[in-house]
């Protein structure tokens, strides 16, 4: 045969393959014949686009899951069949729920649930997803309940509205580097509202290439924002007094309690305990924000119970930012492994007594796994992962004192930072995480303060103060 021929017949055989494969989903048995699958309307369909592959540095994606089912795990768990939604492409038409791909997280806007809409933390290089934390979009209804009877610590004139049931998503920006999609809650009318008051909620996410924050707008009937973090701590970095910490404790407060954080807190943070996740969640205007908890018994208490302590019998359940004017949006940041640790201490101190901090891992093996991603080990020595500021924050009585720590590249091999209690008390616990950055931080990482400048940043058109 000449080599002209050869290159024919191995032509005619490549391109033979291609075209299979841009139908088709092979089996796993060579003796069974392949499932072939529908073309998707409005979807060019081929193996660039089918079936999930890691994510290219820079680049953002929506994806069609080909799926209803619920949470998240279904839908991961079928990512060999997913489909991209072309770049370029608004009006296409989902088979299944769709799922925004960032640069470390994911937004899954599922068709069932209350939410409707989660966000999860990538866990490692393959995009496997964290626990899910439920986004929160809801609206302050200016109506009273035709019965008089009202549910959840609502009141006249107040009655809170989740955004749920989701209807529909529209694309509204599809590129390479940069996502827009608008997510519609399904109309309706709640038990007991006046007649024909419809509820509407609407919000848009934009995500961008390389960045670890989502953008979540008010388009309709958004008076508030928040997360279904389900925490035990929640913290306002600065906003305490004297520049310490705000620090909310869910077993400090009453189970029904809203704890209203400082106006003047410029962000807030969720801490994933079963994930070493850190949400960071920030608002463009402290003074419109009014950040606040609610606390609550029961739900998941993410991981808690495996640190020593046994479960959390209360937790907060949600971190809101009230802005009331359905014009403000949020930025939800999400930093995965290493960034915070906690440390129980329990023990009396004098002022000025320097305590070290000997840090340990305190998580144990979920069912014989450690956590996903992290190189952290329980009981093992915990160091500081990056370079950076650091701050630590001890309770102390009750109240919280925050000390800056600024970490070199050589005090990550090192895990006895301390801390010198101000005052004499009860010293209850430690909270060490990464702040901001220095020049000897890694420039491929993101620290709160980077999401909050970048922010702040692109909603006013200027960059923000480093301090």
């Amino acid at each position: 045969m000449s080599v002209t021929r050869a290159t024919n017949v191995l032509s005619a055989a490549l391109a033979v393959a291609i075209l299979a494969s841009s139908v088709s989903v092979f089996a796993a048995d060579e003796n069974r014949p392949a499932k072939v699958r529908k073309p998707i309307a409005g979807a060019t369909v081929g193996p660039e686009r089918t079936g999930y592959k890691p994510l290219p540095t820079g680049k953002v994606r929506i994806w069609d899951t080909m799926t209803t089912r619920s949470g998240f795990d279904a839908g991961w768990k079928g990512r060999d069949k997913w489909v991209q939604v072309p770049y370029g492409k608004l009006d296409y038409k989902f088979q299944g729920d769709p799922f925004l791909e960032g640069h470390n997280f994911w937004i899954a806007m599922r068709s069932s649930g209350r939410s409707g809409i989660s966000f999860f933390a990538k866990m490692d290089a393959t995009g496997a997803p964290s626990s899910h934390v439920k986004v929160y979009r809801s609206y302050d209804a200016p109506v009273t309940l035709s019965d008089g009877k009202y549910r959840g610590g609502e009141r006249p004139g107040k009655l809170r509205c989740y955004g749920g049931l989701l209807a529909r998503v529209k694309i509204l920006k599809n590129q390479a580097d940069e996502l827009v999609v608008e997510s519609n809650a399904r109309p309706h009318v709640r038990p007991g509202f006046k007649k024909g008051y419809s509820v509407n909620v609407s919000t848009t996410y934009r995500i961008s290439g390389g960045k670890s924050w989502v953008e979540i707008k008010p388009v309709r009937q958004v008076s508030e924002l928040g997360l279904h973090g389900e925490t035990r701590l929640a913290v306002c970095p600065e906003a305490g007094r004297n520049g310490a910490d705000a620090v909310a404790d869910s077993w400090k407060h009453p189970a029904t309690a809203v704890i209203n954080m400082p106006t003047t807190s410029k962000m807030m943070f969720d801490y994933m305990m079963d994930r070493d996740v850190l949400l960071v969640m920030t608002w463009p205007n402290p003074a419109k924000a009014k950040p606040y908890n609610i606390n609550c018994t029961g739900g998941a208490t993410k991981g808690w119970s495996r640190i020593g302590e046994g479960s959390s019998p209360k937790i907060i359940s949600s971190p809101f930012a009230r802005f009331g004017d359905e014009t403000e949006p949020i930025y939800i940041g999400v930093l995965v492994h290493g960034y915070w640790m906690y440390q129980k201490t329990d023990r009396p101190v004098k002022a000025d007594q320097k305590i070290a901090g000997n840090w340990k891992w305190p998580l144990t093996p979920w069912r014989g796994q450690n956590i996903r991603g992290s190189r952290w080990r329980h009981g093992k020595a915990w160091m500081p992962t990056y370079p950076g500021k650091w701050r630590l924050t001890g309770c102390i009585d009750g109240k919280y004192y925050t000390q800056e720590v600024l970490v070199t590249k050589a005090d990550t091999k090192k895990d006895a930072f301390s801390f010198t209690a101000p005052v004499a008390g009860k010293l209850e616990y430690l909270i060490f995480y990464l702040y901001d950055r220095t020049d000897q931080t890694p420039k491929d990482i993101s620290t709160p303060m980077d999401i909050y400048r970048q922010t702040q940043a692109e909603f006013k058109g200027k960059s923000g103060s480093k301090k």
